[in-house]
Formats: C-alpha cells, sequence, structure tokens
C-alpha cells in the first residue's frame, strides 16, 4: 500500500465507472497482472489513487485525482478496446480520498486481492490479502462498487 498524497482530507476530484470486459478468461489474470502494475506505477506518479472492482466479466473502478487528470485517464480507458459498454457512475468533488493508500487498489475474490469484492458473511472461505479497513466512506464507496458490479443495476 502506498500513500498516493499527504494531503488525503483535503477536496479531490472522484470519477467512478462501470464497463464489460473484453479481455478472454484464459488470459485474463495475466492481463490483470499487467495493468495493475503499469496502473499503480504511473498513478503513482500522476498523483492517483483509486480501486478496481473485477467481479466476472464487469469492472467498476474508483479514480481519485486532479480533475484534469481523471478526466482524462477516464478517456483513455473509453478508448481501450479491453472495455466496452462503460458507463460513468459519478463524477465530482468530494471531501478527502477515500483510497488514498493505494494507487491503485485490487478489489475481488482472488487471492492477492487488496481489498474483498464480497463483505464478510457473503463469502466467509475466501482469503483477503488485507484486513478489511475500519474506513467508514470506504465502505461506503465499496458497497457503491459491489452493487454496480450488478450488471442488472442502472447507474443513477
Amino acid at each position: 500500500m502506498t500513500d498516493t498524497t499527504a494531503q488525503s482530507g483535503a477536496s479531490v476530484f472522484r470519477l467512478a465507472y462501470r464497463s464489460s470486459t473484453t479481455m478472454e478468461r484464459e488470459n485474463r489474470p495475466a492481463e490483470l497482472e499487467e495493468i495493475f502494475e503499469l496502473s499503480r506505477r504511473k498513478n503513482t506518479d500522476l498523483g492517483l489513487s483509486g480501486a478496481l472492482l473485477v467481479w466476472d466479466d464487469t469492472f467498476v473502478q474508483v479514480l481519485e485525482g486532479d480533475e484534469t487528470t481523471v478526466r482524462d485517464l477516464y478517456a483513455t480507458i473509453v478508448a481501450d478496446p479491453r472495455h466496452e459498454d462503460v458507463v460513468l457512475i459519478e463524477a465530482g468533488t468530494v471531501d478527502g480520498r477515500v483510497f488514498g493508500h493505494w494507487s491503485m487498489a485490487h478489489v475481488s475474490d482472488d487471492e492477492g486481492a487488496d481489498l474483498p469484492a464480497a463483505r464478510g458473511d457473503e463469502a466467509p472461505d475466501v482469503p483477503h490479502a488485507v484486513p478489511r479497513l475500519q474506513d467508514e466512506r470506504q465502505e461506503m464507496v465499496l458497497d457503491l462498487m459491489r452493487e454496480y458490479a450488478n450488471p442488472d443495476i442502472t447507474p443513477l
């Protein structure tokens, strides 16, 4: 975990989106490993933080940082052929980062994830890489990410 900002309580721009991945299942673990490695390096350099939830063929990602930088990255993601059906969930200024300790947290129920995609009792046998943080704002955002991972739910 890397703290991407010393000003974790300062206002920050946050953007969240949902997409479907076009990555083949058999290649997905290796591709995701590359994505996380590159994203963490670049996001640290750009002062971005965030989380990517991976659930079946659905991605839900939250990006936090400078508005122009976040919007530019989102435009790159929308144009990336590994994504389709990209839907903007939220974009706006918020009071502080909720993923300030991660340049890009991996949220899934795969072993090695930074944060679990399922909540406690929903997946009692899933190993988690780190203990759950007691951050109420982060839990609220993670709950929204989990909810929007369901393709039957339409963002407001």
